[in-house]
């Protein structure tokens, strides 16, 4: 009985410091980041450490005139929430400078170029149907992350060319 208790106080605890992004709609997302980012820029992620959370991004296009092209930032990505700076490549960055660190906005839209979809949820109905085999499911499933993705990088395209027609009307 004592390690039940154990084990469900430990699920709880861990449930109330999970963040949950929930779904919302990418013109949201992005009028939200627009709103409350210090920094909007592309980098080239040059160092991850996993021991202690941070990344090296290095400035490559600056996207709201506020960051100075190979100026380089220390960033710290959250404990528990997305999104998470996790590989190396271009990233289109949204966040904020605290405590000396970069930080992605919480569930924010922060993506790298070479993973650039921003909530990997499916929606497909046919999915979850019992009438399909394990293959057939796997192919589906195939089948829509590759949509996914290309929907994904032209969501990007826009979303940048758009974050450079308004830095350039400034």
């Amino acid at each position: 009985m004592k390690k039940y208790l154990v084990f469900i106080f430990i699920l709880t605890a861990a449930k109330s410091f999970a963040c949950n992004c929930g779904i919302v709609r990418l013109s949201d997302l992005q009028q939200s980041e627009l709103a409350k980012s210090e920094c909007i820029f592309i980098g080239e992620v040059i160092e991850i450490d996993d021991t202690n959370l941070t990344f090296k991004i290095i400035v490559t296009e600056s996207l709201d005139s506020g960051d100075a092209i190979g100026n380089t930032y220390l960033g710290k990505n959250w404990k528990s929430c997305s999104p998470v700076v996790d590989a190396h490549g271009q990233w289109i960055m949204y966040g904020q400078m605290k405590d000396g660190f970069l930080r992605p906005n919480l569930c924010g839209i922060s993506r790298s170029f070479e993973d650039p979809i921003v909530r990997k949820v499916s929606n497909n109905p046919n999915l979850y149907s019992k009438n399909i085999n394990d293959e057939e499911r796997k192919r589906l499933f195939n089948k829509l992350q590759i949509e996914n993705k290309r929907k994904a990088i032209t969501d990007l395209d826009h979303e940048i060319n758009a974050l450079r027609r308004l830095r350039d009307e400034k």
